[in-house]
């Protein structure tokens, strides 16, 4: 029997109120106590609160609480989903200053990234006859677009987040340690070495590669207003850096033979 919607309603109420609870006094059992209100109510772990936007995994990370995190991700609590501030629960996790927790939303982020990304491809027998015709290489086989109209929407930086117009995060802050493990990778933490980027975002993983001191810097970057932001920003007047605007497959050209 479906549960009511306004017994959800008021499990959720309760659920959240245990949490914020939780927080002032964390004890051993919060993690069983979090799996009881979860097998009654799983869709618990996915309800944010109406006025704050907060979910239970922010509640979580806010204490900060490895096991409750693992808890409800284990339920599917979604790690990407933001409040009215724009933040995450990795943002959560970040302002308690606790890595492992981040470390673990960036594992679960990174999981579901690569599970989205396999369950979308296509044979290629399944694609249209004109992609086929256009030359579609076995080496890159198509994947759909989750957001098509991406480049043609507005973005907008919100703190410590950007966002896109559907107020769905595009890069946040907390992914920041991971970003300069990325630069550190690239570079092998070595100077003199010729970068590229595709993607500058919030810059933060440029801002971590133009602190090696690269030989040269390329950034390809195709929202309009992350590259406005870069200009204004003074990224197309640095010194070893060639800043292309547009899709990278459209200005790919544009790269000198042998300048990477």
């Amino acid at each position: 029997m479906a549960v009511p919607p306004s017994t959800i309603s008021a499990r959720s109420a309760a659920f959240h109120a245990f949490l914020r609870g939780a927080r002032q006094h964390p004890t051993a059992s919060d993690a069983s106590t979090v799996s009881d209100f979860l097998s009654r109510t799983p869709e618990l772990a996915s309800l944010q609160e109406e006025e704050t936007g907060k979910s239970p995994l922010m509640a979580a990370a806010e204490i900060p609480s490895l096991h409750l995190l693992e808890t409800l991700l284990a339920a599917g609590a979604p790690w990407n989903a933001v409040d009215r501030r724009g933040r995450c629960a990795g943002d959560y996790a970040v302002a308690a200053g606790s890595q492992e927790c981040v470390d673990l939303l960036v594992e679960a982020g990174t999981k579901a990234e690569l599970l989205l990304s396999a369950s979308g491809r296509l044979d290629k027998a399944s694609l249209p006859a004109t992609v086929v015709e256009a030359g579609e290489s076995d080496a890159v086989g198509y994947q759909p677009c989750t957001k098509p109209d991406y480049l043609s929407g507005g973005v907008r930086y919100d703190g410590d987040s950007l966002l896109d117009e559907d107020d769905d995060a595009v890069m946040m802050e907390w992914e920041r340690p991971l970003m300069s493990l990325h630069a550190d990778v690239i570079t092998s933490d070595e100077k003199g070495k010729r970068v590229l980027n595709v993607g500058f975002g919030m810059g933060i993983v440029d801002g971590y590669l133009a602190g090696k001191e690269p030989g040269h810097h390329t950034i390809v970057e195709a929202h309009p207003g992350v590259h406005e932001k870069m200009v204004k920003d003074g990224w197309t007047e640095k010194a070893n850096t060639t800043v292309l605007f547009g899709r990278w497959q459209d200005v790919i050209k544009d790269i000198p033979d042998h300048s990477l």
